[in-house]
């Protein structure tokens, strides 16, 4: 008798307890007829979504706790399989929460049946899937962030690459392939070194290398050789990458072309040496006499010419200098008036002071008109003679031509100088350039042509040029005449 009241005892705790793990174990149970309408919930579905049980047994569905989407694809995919299969597992749904804010779930169903196989009840097994949702959802940005880096080191116009410890290439992007002209099957498996020289020293890969498997970054400017032999010079970037034990395992290295800042440093020296020389020079100049006529304790006429001729010289170096940075910052701005392009040109030669042996003048007898700002009209035919007189001996004739074709006005400027080189033709116009041989015995800072061009191109004109060496050079601006302007 005593064993089977401690029996009793017994099944009742073990009915108890499978009623607490019931209702408060880690997962939601919901059972509902076929036609999902709710018969029995869990406490622990019920503190997840926040209603009460009588809010839903017998009151609702349970795919009316699912959002539309859910509810759409619970009534025309899950509960069709669930009919064909008898049982589903691990679907993901969102429940809608009492204050409309969705709980991500993971939804298992099995269906029961009647001997004669109708559905009679199905029992739902529900798991809370936001921390799965929240760190699938990690994966896919993480994913999507690892394909958007791909193809921005895929596209990019800079050499990224990949090496292992020792140096090996294991990745070659398009932009490496641009750069090098290797391609990515050629150039994969071998020695970076093969293509790549620090520019510092001699025989500095071994403590580049010492640097990376340290663990430190490198940046350092280098040499590479192209596919077909050719140097380049690049700006290397080293990252070394740790494995799971800590060592060094690969090292990304990004290289950028630096030809075009290489040569932009070496035009600023040259400039800044041109500058220096030429300002110094007329500054130089005003001392001097001024410290002359000082000394002697008298005025001297001839001196004081000499102190304006120089200061003259050194307002038109800056002058030339602050109009060029002006054209550079598209802040070149025009005073537009009608103007009789043959006096202009006569007035050119007259500002210049030299005698007519020195410069041949030719104009038509009518009057072309052109729309022009003057003074910088002045300035471009002033800087054509005066480099036509400069690169031509002495007593040698310049030939100023203005002519009529069609709708344009013709200004040619013509020497029987030292004439251009070929190769100096496509850099004529460029700014600071001037032509190899000459810089030392003729004096500027090579903005003269630069100036002129971009003058004729803001009047709607052009310069073209026509040398042969040891013949001469000839410059023609061509601007649209005024009536062809207005029509």
């Amino acid at each position: 008798m005593m064993l089977d009241d401690s029996s009793s005892v017994s099944d009742d705790a073990f009915r108890a307890s499978l009623a607490d793990l019931y209702e408060h174990g880690p997962c939601g149970y919901l059972f509902a007829r076929p036609d999902g309408t709710i018969l029995r919930v869990n406490q622990t579905l019920l503190d997840w979504i926040d209603f009460g049980r009588s809010d839903l047994v017998g009151q609702r569905r349970f795919q009316d706790l699912l959002t539309v989407a859910g509810k759409v694809f619970y009534e025309n995919q899950f509960f069709p399989l669930l009919r064909l299969q008898g049982s589903v597992k691990e679907v993901a749904f969102d429940i809608i929460r009492r204050d409309r804010e969705p709980l991500p779930v993971l939804l298992n169903a099995v269906l029961h049946t009647d001997e004669e196989g109708r559905p009679t009840l199905i029992a739902h097994a529900i798991f809370d899937a936001s921390d799965r949702r929240a760190f699938e959802q990690e994966l896919i940005r993480s994913r999507r962030s690892a394909e958007q880096l791909a193809a921005v080191v895929r596209l990019s116009s800079d050499a990224i690459l990949s090496i292992s410890a020792a140096g090996i290439i294991e990745t070659w992007n398009d932009g490496a392939a641009s750069m090098f002209g290797f391609v990515e099957q050629d150039i994969v498996g071998t020695n970076l070194r093969d293509i790549l020289t620090p520019s510092d020293r001699h025989g500095a890969w071994p403590d580049l290398m010492e640097e990376l498997r340290a663990g430190r970054p490198v940046h350092t400017e280098m040499v590479g050789r192209s596919a077909n032999g050719e140097s380049i010079d690049v700006s290397a970037g080293f990252t070394p990458h740790r494995d799971l034990l800590g060592a060094v395992g690969t090292v990304s290295v990004i290289m950028q072309n630096i030809a075009e800042r290489r040569k932009v440093e070496r035009l600023q020296q040259e400039f800044l040496a041109v500058t220096t020389h030429e300002l110094r020079s007329p500054v130089t100049g005003i001392k001097g006499n001024a410290q002359l006529m000082k000394r002697r304790g008298t005025y001297s006429e001839r001196f004081a010419d000499a102190i304006i001729g120089q200061a003259q010289r050194l307002e038109r170096l800056i002058d030339d200098l602050l109009l060029a940075s002006q054209i550079q910052a598209d802040r070149l701005t025009l005073a537009l008036e009608v103007i009789d392009l043959v006096g202009a040109a006569r007035a050119a030669v007259d500002y210049l002071g030299v005698d007519e042996s020195a410069v041949r003048v030719e104009v038509p007898e009518e009057t072309l008109l052109v729309y022009a700002d003057q003074h910088r009209l002045s300035q471009l035919l002033t800087n054509l003679l005066t480099n036509a007189i400069k690169y031509s001996p002495k007593r040698a004739d310049v030939t100023l031509r203005v002519t009529r074709q069609g709708d344009e006005a013709h200004v040619s400027v013509a020497d029987r100088g030292i004439g251009i080189p070929p190769e100096a033709l496509p850099h004529l116009f460029d700014r600071f350039y001037r032509v190899a041989g000459t810089a030392r015995h003729v004096q500027g800072l090579g903005l003269g042509l630069y100036i002129s061009r971009r003058i004729a191109e803001a009047h709607g004109g052009r310069i073209d040029v026509a040398s042969e060496p040891g013949l001469g050079s000839s410059f023609t601006v061509r601007l649209p005449l005024h009536h062809a302007s207005a029509e």
